[in-house]
């Protein structure tokens, strides 16, 4: 079973309500509540997949698992309010982890001014899985990945590639570049990159019905990366597509709009009417872009 595979199921297979205006497929729900409207998200890290509890401390962990969701939170220029967590945890784990894991999930949340409301504990003979949910508003009507124009310029907030040397633990997520991105220009689609530019591009150029040109020499290729390049002995642009959990945003916006964001995003690309994903080349030369990232498999 491919993850994508499983996803397009369920967007096809999700019933239409008039309380949710946006569809299933976006980083975050939205439903119209009588009085306000919501976003939701939630989230899973697992052990063995996100990270290696027999390597990495509970701290960065429970950091972790917070942020990747308030990342989705980013993606969609909203405003977290609350969080919730639960924790299935594994056998011979102490109070002193569970304690710690609390505190690291409770002040990870509170740099973005979101409390822990409430979750759920249990154990379980498996490895340790943190599932976080979200909700908030947006300040700012929110952004999908569905509004990508012919024409406007794609654009990323950081360096990618290389994440696994560290980064995937120790990433902020976007949440006030979000709010600032929104203020200063007319973002038409956004999502965050938690699976490789590779991988997540396509599923903005699907919903938004379009597709991409990238530049090679445009990518802003991260250190990590280029340290990584030089342990596999593959390009280091190679690694800003494909590595995955780099947490940025990739945002399209028209070219107009692009100079009063310019501090805050590199373009690496612009949007066609073209379904193609191609990557142009140094040489002026284009490929397809190519496959990579991350896909949950079974």
């Amino acid at each position: 079973m491919r993850e994508n595979d499983l996803l397009s199921f369920i967007y096809q297979n999700t019933p239409a309500d008039p309380r949710v205006p946006l569809h299933v497929g976006d980083d975050m729900a939205a439903v119209q509540l009588p009085s306000a409207l919501a976003l939701l998200k939630i989230d899973q890290v697992l052990d063995g997949v996100h990270f290696d509890l027999a390597v990495h401390g509970v701290e960065l962990v429970g950091r972790k698992a917070v942020n990747r969701c308030l990342s989705d939170c980013a993606a969609m220029a909203c405003v977290p309010a609350a969080i919730m967590v639960s924790v299935a945890l594994p056998p011979g784990f102490s109070i002193e982890q569970s304690k710690s894991l609390f505190i690291a999930i409770r002040d990870a949340a509170a740099v973005f001014n979101c409390p822990l409301v409430g979750g759920d504990t249990g154990a379980w003979p498996g490895k340790l899985v943190i599932v976080v949910a979200a909700v908030g508003t947006a300040a700012q009507p929110y952004i999908t990945r569905s509004g990508a124009q012919a024409g406007n310029i794609v654009c990323v907030t950081g360096a990618l590639g290389g994440s696994i040397l560290g980064r995937h633990l120790t990433f902020t997520p976007r949440i006030r570049e979000a709010q600032e991105l929104v203020r200063l220009a007319r973002i038409t689609a956004m999502m965050d990159l938690s699976d490789g530019l590779s991988q997540d591009l396509p599923r903005l150029c699907q919903r938004s019905g379009v597709g991409a040109v990238i530049d090679q020499a445009a990518l802003p290729i991260h250190a990590d990366a280029q340290k990584l390049a030089a342990q596999t002995k593959q390009d280091a642009w190679r690694h800003a597509l494909a590595d995955g959990e780099d947490y940025e945003l990739l945002l399209t916006v028209s070219p107009q709009d692009l100079p009063s964001i310019a501090h805050l995003v590199t373009p690496i690309g612009r949007i066609t009417t073209e379904p193609n994903l191609l990557l142009r080349q140094p040489d002026g030369q284009t490929m397809p872009l190519p496959a990579g990232g991350y896909e949950h498999r079974t």
